[in-house]
């Protein structure tokens, strides 16, 4: 199989991403907002939705998924964590711990927004490999930030979704994110994903995040305990 790229596509408020080999598979589909950016970003790259493979979601939060039905209208299939599932189908944002003090501030804001609801067509139980779409990366379920959490190894790279964030004005820098359901799982995954040595985590805000960087800081990132509300 060819060489596997992996190309940021910058949306409203979040990342997509786009993974291509022998065929193209999305990362994540940006906000309920975000549906012309994201036909413009893939339309730049030559695509148009119905060429995409799969769409695979790093997790259900309506900021990374909001225009996932758009793909499922043209014959998409789309993945998500097994948990995530319910959020797809209703479009909004369930529970939300905060886990950061400006968490606290945001959250009105973000439990307001709402996608088009939509049906997952694979729930990803563990891992999933991506060779049957036409690319060379792996999915692997660990939960933490949302029960059905995926991270996504694609050569040096390593798509952590929500996972960790990069900072508002320094968005390379790593940082804890706003909302954790499971702490313990967000720092088991990260320092999972670490012990692999990639080169960079490519998170779903922000980023690209410094690998060896996040891995100094990963006290901060990934405390044992997260402050919750």
């Amino acid at each position: 199989m060819s060489a596997t790229t992996v190309t940021p596509l910058s949306m409203g408020n979040s990342n997509a991403y786009l993974l291509r080999g022998e065929q193209a598979v999305l990362v994540d589909t940006g906000g309920p907002e975000d549906g012309d950016r994201l036909r413009d970003a893939l339309s730049a790259q030559g695509l148009q939705p119905r060429d995409i493979a799969l769409v695979l979601l790093t997790h259900g939060h309506n900021d990374h998924s909001g225009t996932a039905a758009s793909f499922a209208d043209v014959g998409v299939p789309i993945a998500v964590g097994l948990g995530d599932e319910q959020l797809l189908r209703t479009g909004r944002i369930g529970a939300l711990p905060v886990s950061h003090p400006a968490g606290a501030l945001l959250k009105p804001m973000v439990l307001r927004a709402k996608a088009r609801p939509v049906e997952a067509d694979i729930l990803v139980e563990d891992g999933f490999d991506l060779s049957a779409y036409g690319v060379d990366a792996h999915a692997e379920r660990f939960g933490g930030h949302t029960p059905g959490s995926l991270v996504v190894r694609a050569g040096d790279d390593t798509l952590v979704g929500d996972l960790v964030r990069g900072g508002v004005l320094r968005p390379r820098s790593p940082k804890r994110h706003f909302f954790t359901e499971d702490a313990a799982g967000v720092r088991r995954a990260l320092m999972t994903e670490l012990d692999r040595r990639p080169r960079r985590l490519l998170p779903g805000h922000g980023g690209p995040l410094d690998a060896d960087e996040t891995r100094q800081r990963l006290d901060k990132v990934a405390p044992v305990a997260a402050e919750v509300r």
